[in-house]
């Protein structure tokens, strides 16, 4: 068989994993194969130790080079405390690191993580910081086609470095249960005009007409709310409320969507980069068998990518609707620039954070902002770099959304050591991760990984 050539079948004296380990997984291999089982370490030679009990009676050494990627099951880290606060770190080489904003300063933006504990990351590694108020996600993603439903058109929809991305016509759906109230959101890109559907409480994941949603067409710089229902009391399909004309939607190709949803009320608020830009009201909420599938919907000619995605449940209180053009007066001013979520903006000298709350010396005061106010941080000022490559490097996607990318030093005992010029020397608990990508800088398995972005 066609494994026997990616491996060496070792003496029974080599350990595997520790039995009863809650982390099992799925390699996939370079040529197709795949093989279940429990990850061991590394040993000396550089090889993954494997444990595939079901097939093989004793562990295997895996050539690194043999593995395009290992699917992990079980269970994901538990978030570090009740923060009031969750900060997105965004890298400059595309990685994300997800926390507690637990340091600032010229040199470096430290995160507390729940997979790795603190990490300290280089600020001219970093391109942005977002902070938004606390919210324990449902679902972060994506990380793969798992559990995805493809309605239409074969292959139309893949997964490549954590964007969905459409080519062609099709849906893609996933089933959500949401709570009463639930934000959604994620980022959205597209190439020349934008034309695609976002259903919500769908009753019908094969297919893209289901008899029972809310239907949100997007067609260029227009964006209307469609309702369909089905009972066996009556049947039906209406426009909700008003059409919105959203100007981001012509000025860019790319944006970032929240959806703040009522069920219960039977309200829909829509915003974009930040903007309020329309609130639905359905009149009659409960007419209607609703279910709790969620789809994106692209059409032939219109590639669009859906990336950063988070559903998480919502306390009711729709964000101050801030103007956060800049102004540029201020801008002038030195020190670290500040964005609040009431659009305020702060500049000023950092000091500590403790207990939630940033110090910050401006010119006219000391005061002390909590992080949780904070939306984003100016991380300019210093000229951007990117982390050099290095043999060895994995892609590491974390189940709370994100990934990391580091060289992967040691793999024991449910943990993984890595080293990259961002952060350092890490150690992160492998529960947290959804998936490892192996040879990750050889083009030639570009295709094997879902094809470029595009």
């Amino acid at each position: 068989m066609k494994l026997a050539a990616l491996f060496l079948l070792i003496a029974a004296g080599v350990l595997g994993a520790e039995p009863g380990s809650p982390v099992t997984g799925m390699l996939n291999f370079v040529n197709g194969d795949r093989l279940s089982g429990v990850p061991g370490d590394l040993n000396d030679d550089g090889n993954l130790v494997w444990t595939a009990g079901d097939i093989l009676h004793q562990p295997v050494q895996i050539r690194l080079d043999t593995i395009l990627d290992m699917r992990l099951e079980g269970g994901p880290a538990e978030p570090a405390g009740e923060a009031g606060h969750h900060a997105l770190l965004s890298l400059t080489n595309g990685d994300t690191v997800r926390g507690q904003l637990a340091g600032l300063d010229e040199e470096y933006v430290t995160l507390d993580t729940a997979y790795a504990g603190k990490m300290r990351v280089k600020r001219t590694m970093a391109s942005g910081l977002e902070v938004v108020r606390f919210e324990r996600a449902l679902y972060s993603g994506p990380d793969s086609l798992d559990n995805w439903t493809v309605s239409g058109e074969p292959g139309a929809w893949s997964f490549h470095n954590g964007h969905l991305v459409a080519r062609k016509g099709a849906g893609i759906s996933r089933e959500m249960e949401l709570p009463e109230r639930a934000r959604l959101s994620f980022d959205l890109a597209w190439r020349n005009s934008l034309r695609f559907r976002l259903l919500l409480f769908s009753d019908d994941p094969k297919t893209t007409q289901p008899a029972n949603c809310y239907d949100l067409v997007c067609q260029r710089r227009f964006v209307y709310m469609r309702k369909r229902w089905s009972t066996n009391a009556s049947t039906g399909s209406r426009i909700i409320g008003q059409s919105a004309n959203i100007r981001e939607l012509a000025e860019s190709e790319k944006v970032s969507i929240d959806f703040y949803i009522d069920r219960k009320a039977g309200n829909i608020a829509f915003y974009v980069d930040g903007r309020q830009a329309q609130v639905w009201s359905d009149q009659d909420p409960n007419e209607g068998d609703f279910g709790n599938w969620m789809h994106f919907v692209s059409e032939d000619f219109y590639p669009i990518r859906i990336s950063r995605m988070q559903v998480s449940p919502w306390k009711g209180d729709l964000p101050e609707n801030a103007d956060l053009q800049p102004d540029d007066d201020i801008l002038e001013e030195d020190g670290q620039q500040i964005r609040l979520q009431n659009g305020d903006l702060v500049i000023g000298e950092v000091g500590e954070i403790e207990d939630g709350v940033l110090s910050i010396k401006t010119k006219h005061a000391d005061i002390a902002i909590p992080v949780e106010r904070m939306r984003t941080v100016n991380l300019s000022g210093s000229e951007f770099e990117e982390p050099k490559r290095m043999k060895g490097d994995v892609r590491a996607w974390l189940r709370e959304g994100g990934r990391l990318t580091f060289r992967l030093d040691a793999f024991r005992d449910g943990r993984i050591k890595g080293y990259s010029q961002t952060f350092g020397d890490a150690e992160f608990d492998l529960s947290a991760f959804s998936r490892l990508e192996f040879n990750i800088y050889n083009e030639d398995l570009e295709s094997n990984r879902g094809g470029p972005e595009w």
